[in-house]
């Protein structure tokens, strides 16, 4: 165990010690929390997979698309000027259709060939060249080549699509009257407006598929730091049960709404009293950040039960950035006990609360499954831990 570890785990360990939990409630919440991570990170994956195969559709969209702009661009030039062609032209124009027509047919058949010649060893015959390299450098290479190689294979399709659409149109345009060309590239100039403005809808489709990607990219790597984090917990705990001494403080019940006349004696908010951060100031090893912690932090698998520390009355449920759901209950005496980092919330505002009633589940933060308290008197928070029965 590295002894920053080591440092890390004393520091759970002395909590758990004051926590009044049994090492196997303690257990079967860790395993929790790291099962609802790992169905997360599959989740992110799936989700990965799906956006990766829209996004590959719609580049072929994009490609077909620039292809036809292109195609239309090309033809549109000869008509820049709207010129039309004189009858000396029409004759000139028909040979060029008909070199164009046998250099479609030569490229066609080019093409066909080298795609036959691809297959001819079977579908995966890519595949069997790459892992037929003897050495990394050959691999790179013929890696390399493929890549190349079907770069071209779509740079010809796209020549040869073009040259076709290009054959036909001249073919249209010499059955036409001059005023009948005139209407004919005008609409085709208005196609290729439409096309444009369907391409920018389709690369900002993909831009965003590809931001979407990027985001679940990001909940993977961090799920995977929360699992590592539960799991060096998990075996580091099993590791020093012998040191573990079991105790359990059942919730018990206080007439007195008033909150001084129970302090040290408030039940938990959640069964599993694992904190996770403490009251006070909180310091970020990254940034050098220092933070006030109004309250603690529980440590605790995400749909636990939420129960309120006394009678009152809610004041305020609603949602923060980082703390999630949220729900406020005043109580005698001017306090107020905050419950957030929730993932669902059982009351509404005016809502007249019981002792140990359930209020809601437990939820996450960025760092974790956890469910965050805090207590006011006034408008001074305290200490948590100076008033909860541990």
């Amino acid at each position: 165990m590295t002894e920053k570890l080591l440092r890390y785990f004393c520091a759970f360990f002395i909590l758990i010690l004051i926590s009044g939990a049994a090492f196997e409630e303690i257990l079967q919440d860790k395993r929790k929390q790291a099962e609802y991570i790992e169905k997360n990170i599959n989740e992110s994956r799936n989700s990965i997979s799906k956006i990766t195969s829209r996004t590959a559709f719609i580049s072929q969209q994009i490609d077909s698309v620039e292809s036809a702009v292109n195609s239309l661009n090309t033809f549109l030039k000869n008509y820049e000027n709207e010129s039309y062609m004189t009858p000396d032209q029409i004759a000139i124009e028909t040979n060029m259709i008909i070199y164009l027509a046998e250099e479609v047919d030569r490229i066609q058949g080019s093409f066909r060939n080298k795609v036959i010649n691809l297959y001819k060893h079977g579908k995966n015959y890519e595949l069997e060249l790459l892992l037929s390299s003897k050495t990394p450098n050959e691999y790179l290479r013929r890696n390399q080549y493929l890549q190349k190689f079907s770069q071209n294979r779509k740079k010809e399709l796209r020549d040869l699509k073009a040259k076709k659409f290009i054959l036909e149109e001249k073919k249209k345009m010499l059955s036409l009257s001059t005023s009948s060309q005139r209407f004919y590239v005008e609409s085709k100039r208005k196609d290729k407006a439409v096309l444009e403005g369907r391409l920018n809808e389709l690369k900002k489709q993909k831009s965003d598929s590809e931001s979407e990607s990027s985001i679940y990219a990001g909940k993977i790597t961090r799920y995977e730091n929360q699992l590592k984090s539960v799991n060096n917990f998990i075996n580091n705990f099993q590791a020093n049960k012998e040191s573990f001494k079991e105790s359990k403080n059942n919730r018990i019940n206080y007439e007195s709404a008033d909150l001084n006349l129970v302090k040290g004696n408030l039940n938990l908010p959640v069964d599993l009293g694992l904190i996770s951060t403490n009251w006070g100031n909180i310091s970020d090893n990254k940034t050098l950040a220092i933070s006030m912690n109004n309250g603690i932090d529980f440590s605790i698998a995400r749909g636990s039960k939420v129960f309120a520390v006394a009678s009152g009355v809610v004041t305020l449920t609603g949602e923060t950035p980082f703390y999630g759901k949220v729900i406020i209950i005043t109580h005698e005496n001017g306090f107020k006990t905050v419950y957030s980092s929730l993932s669902e919330v059982n009351v509404n505002i005016g809502d007249n609360i019981r002792l140990n009633q359930v209020i809601a589940k437990t939820g996450e933060t960025l760092e974790g499954q956890s469910m965050h308290f805090e207590l006011w008197q006034g408008s001074v928070a305290v200490n948590p831990r100076e008033w909860l029965r541990f």
